[in-house]
């Protein structure tokens, strides 16, 4: 009998996986030793219990001689690794990898046991934080394929693909037909991208891309979406379930105008002119309809004032140049005053990390997610969560293994250790690195469609060193924290001393140097 939690007498508990019953049954031929494996199913567990019978005859009863468990997973490659001195957040790291992992079937299923789904909006929501782990592009391309499978007539893509469960008919209730999942559709093409160079998902999906932003403007007013299921599962009164502290509206209407953008774009990248045009006003017809409807002139601030409210908007680009600063000043003051506490859900996290750390402010991240007594991973992970849990604060009644709030693990490679797409596939890389004073090491490692990608940063005393992998046919653009490269060294030498690399500049404390293919190890007073 599987199970991910226990009873107070140390039998188990199916609660969190559905409540059970679950089991296997096996009958002895009782002819010697005997070997049960079972086979076309698996179920997500923490724990086994065996009960063994005795036979209807009577006698002793058989003895259990051996009991091991084998993780089932689609076999895609590693691509990625993450290590640091900090060991919450390499701890962190593991919870979440092993909740991608034991997802990872022919669709990344929400959890292993209860439901087994492919909810969309985790594919693209947490999609770099899988990219950065493994090699997703084979299984992201049949995702898009069961998506294109599952798309209705009128365009719109169910939240779940392929639609094996289908809550109900036509797009009524919230749990077939959400802008933030259906979106998947137009975002997992988009990163296979970024990620891998391929246009190819971009050129088969495009007329189904444009059927769903279609289907959205249909069910628009004035270019506010507001139906769905909102930031799922954020922090806010009661249980954990719909968006409680942002308006679905704007996480929908977010949601669309991204939309908007990536296919203005791929038109672009495409060659269509005509469409490029179109997307581009659609843009900019959502971007004025969403600051309208949102955005508070007083309090510099949108909605209600959210995590998710004021991240959405800054990450995607939806607030004017002149209120990014109060705006970002809102998200640090917001945290800052919950005890460096987060309430963002499954569909606004992303934003805040991406928010926070693209405004400079990793220091805010950190604080959220370096402690233990708040709802978050170190929260999980002192209440002995294994995986990564459904609910922030790990409560025992939904899954304790789910993958959807592991979007952290895309800051750690992307921003603790820098490691940057560019250009589209890495062709270009971007080594920036957040050197946090609370952080002396972090090592990281991804392999891109060029190679091996490395990363690695120590802080000694007052000396600085970044040792820096770039894969053959590529460049790399190296960030340094200096006022002056007079002090930079690589391989011990000064700079100017060094073949293959060249300061691009110095501005705000901030060195740029570019280098060609090979390691480099620089080091900084």
């Amino acid at each position: 009998m599987p199970a991910e939690l226990l009873n107070g007498d140390g039998s188990v508990n199916q609660g969190s996986a559905g409540g059970g019953p679950s089991y296997w049954q096996y009958t002895l031929a009782g002819t010697g030793r005997e070997t049960y494996v079972p086979k076309f199913f698996y179920f997500g567990s923490r724990y086994q219990q065996v009960e063994v019978m005795p036979a209807s005859a009577g006698g002793p009863l058989p003895t259990v001689e051996a009991l091991s468990t084998t993780m089932v997973h689609a076999n895609s490659a590693v691509a990625g690794r993450f290590n640091s001195s900090n060991e919450l957040f390499n701890r962190t790291w593991q919870l979440v990898r092993y909740a991608q992992r034991s997802n990872m079937m022919s669709v990344m299923t929400d959890c292993p046991h209860r439901e087994k789904l492919g909810w969309l909006e985790e594919d693209y929501l947490n999609g770099p934080a899988l990219r950065y782990n493994f090699d997703m592009a084979p299984l992201f391309a049949k995702v898009m394929n069961d998506m294109a499978d599952s798309q209705l007539e009128d365009g719109m893509v169910p939240g779940v693909a392929p639609e094996y469960t289908k809550f109900g008919e036509g797009d009524a209730n919230p749990f077939r037909s959400s802008p933030e999942w259906g979106s998947a559709f137009v975002q997992v093409a988009w990163q296979q991208y970024q990620f891998n160079g391929d246009l190819g998902l971009l050129r088969r999906h495009y007329e189904g891309m444009k059927r769903y932003v279609a289907y959205l403007t249909s069910k628009s007013d004035g270019h506010i979406i507001d139906f769905g299921l909102g930031d799922w599962f954020d922090i806010g009164p009661g249980e954990p379930g719909f968006g409680k502290l942002t308006p679905r509206a704007l996480t929908g209407t977010a949601t669309y105008f991204a939309n908007a953008q990536i296919l203005a774009t791929t038109a672009g990248l495409l060659g269509n002119k005509a469409d490029a045009e179109k997307y581009r006003k659609l843009m900019e017809e959502i971007r004025v309809a969403f600051n309208a409807k949102f955005f508070n002139e007083a309090a510099k601030s949108y909605a209600t004032g959210s995590q998710t409210s004021n991240a959405m908007a800054l990450a995607l680009g939806l607030v004017a140049p002149q209120h990014k600063v109060a705006v970002l000043d809102a998200i640090v003051k917001d945290v800052q005053g919950r005890g460096n506490a987060l309430t963002s859900g499954d569909v606004g996290y992303r934003y805040l990390l991406r928010a926070l750390a693209d405004g400079g402010r990793s220091d805010v991240i950190f604080a959220m997610n370096n402690q233990s007594d708040k709802p978050g991973y170190g929260y999980q992970l002192k209440r002995g969560a294994t995986s990564l849990t459904e609910a922030w604060d790990a409560n025992p009644g939904p899954s304790q293994n789910h993958f959807m709030l592991g979007q952290i693990n895309e800051w750690f490679y992307h921003d603790l250790a820098g490691i940057q797409a560019a250009g589209p596939g890495f062709a270009e890389i971007a080594i920036r690195p957040a050197f946090l004073p609370d952080i002396q090491r972090v090592n990281a490692t991804f392999v891109s469609p060029y190679g091996e990608i490395g990363s690695h940063w120590e802080r000694k005393n007052s000396r600085l060193s970044l040792a820096v992998t770039v894969p053959g046919n590529t460049s790399a653009v190296v960030y340094l924290p200096v006022k002056s490269v007079s002090g930079v060294t690589e391989g011990g030498k000064a700079l100017r001393d060094v073949a293959g690399v060249r300061v691009l500049g110095v501005k705000d404390g901030v060195a740029v140097l570019r280098v060609g293919s090979g390691r480099y190890l620089f080091g900084v007073n």
